[in-house]
């Protein structure tokens, strides 16, 4: 299916993370991925998995709003995302974290294998491909409080 794919994660998490007690890093990791949820699932994504402070998210499946519709909820989601890490940073401030986490994205529209993947033992409904590399690519490369996205994804 042609799918808009999204990676997201805290830039700078594990420098800032080592200096913090692990109750404190389980309560911001916690909040944030609370937050960040909320506004996915707000936009209509389907949120694939967590991966410490990253989540992959995915518009298109397994319902679909048309595939321009769906880059578009997409990257209107991403903007929000980056607009409540602000409003986070504050609250953060305020608990101790001196230097504010901002979250960086990336963003890609192609064609990827949606479904069920695993083993016998652990089934994961999750996407495949190499769409799904360079949406993660893009995220690498984005800068910290940005959100980068392919061309496919701007067409």
């Amino acid at each position: 299916k042609k799918l808009t794919i999204c990676f997201t994660d805290i830039a700078g998490f594990t420098e800032t993370t080592d200096k913090m007690e692990s109750e404190d890093l389980t309560q911001i990791l916690n909040h944030y991925l609370t937050e960040m949820s909320k506004i996915a699932l707000d936009h209509g994504a389907t949120i694939d998995k967590y991966v410490g402070d990253a989540i992959l998210m995915f518009f298109g499946d397994p319902e679909t709003r048309g595939v321009k519709e769906d880059a578009l909820a997409c990257v209107e989601m991403a903007l929000a995302m980056q607009k409540r890490m602000s409003e986070l940073a504050e609250i953060w401030r305020d608990i101790g974290i001196e230097t504010p986490l901002r979250c960086r994205i990336g963003i890609h529209t192609d064609y990827c294998t949606v479904g069920n993947f695993g083993s016998e033992d652990r089934m994961d409904y999750t996407i495949i491909g190499g769409a799904v590399n360079l949406a993660s690519r893009l995220e690498q490369e984005a800068q910290p409080g940005t959100v980068l996205i392919s061309y496919e994804t701007y067409a």
